[in-house]
């Protein structure tokens, strides 16, 4: 059976031996080492290479999302999971832009911490599920701005088109009304659905209800 070595990072010498007592009864974890600090836990993860690094968020001096993004670029092959007891989306997405690859809250039961680290082990991402209403709240809210952003994307012809074709008409129809040829305006609709990241009319026609551009 291989060992899986793990490097715990918290500043709370209590809540460390009580994790490494719960990790030490797994017979393939092995717990190489103990950093209270993002500094600590940098330098500790260059010595002494563990697969795995449990590592809490805040911290005083570095903290768990900037020590992870120094332990990425330095030591590339260690996976990091966040244990942590914030579960708002302020500490979520930047904590796995930053490459974490499991993501768990210290209130989490024993058996759901064992199971991220062999995830995570094993080369899959683990999210505890208390915070996927958030990440799915964050999805949803974001949406609507990244539409907006889209469209403003457009130039104004490109928006005249969009409109014109999302209303039903043809490109020859659409040609004849901007006084365009229709190449020009294949062209223009191969660009809206590019900006937009959608394809063929029926998709076109939809964006522009859900923005109100046509009844």
């Amino acid at each position: 059976m291989d060992t899986i070595r793990i490097l715990l990072v918290d500043d709370h010498t209590i809540f460390r031996a009580g994790i490494r007592v719960l990790l030490e009864l797994q017979k393939d974890f092995r717990v190489v080492g103990e950093a209270e600090d993002g500094q600590k836990a940098i330098t500790l993860a260059q010595e002494l290479r563990p697969e795995i690094i449990l590592m809490d968020v805040a911290m005083p001096g570095i903290d768990g999302l900037a020590a992870t993004r120094q332990i990425m670029d330095l030591v590339p092959s260690a996976k990091v999971v966040l244990l942590t007891q914030h579960e708002n989306r302020e500490y979520i997405i930047p904590a796995l832009k930053v490459g974490a690859a499991g993501y768990v809250l210290k209130r989490a039961a024993a058996d759901e911490l064992v199971a991220a680290i062999r995830a995570v082990h094993q080369g899959k991402s683990f999210l505890d599920p208390n915070v996927t209403s958030t990440l799915v709240e964050h999805y949803r809210q974001d949406k609507p701005a990244a539409a907006k952003r889209d469209y403003e994307e457009l130039t104004e012809r490109e928006r005249e088109v969009l409109v014109l074709a999302a209303r039903g008409h043809t490109n020859r129809q659409v040609a004849e009304l901007l006084q365009i040829s229709p190449k020009t305006v294949d062209f223009h609709c191969s660009q809206i659905m590019h900006k937009l990241g959608i394809k063929g009319k029926v998709a076109l026609a939809q964006y522009a209800m859900r923005r109100g551009l046509i009844d």
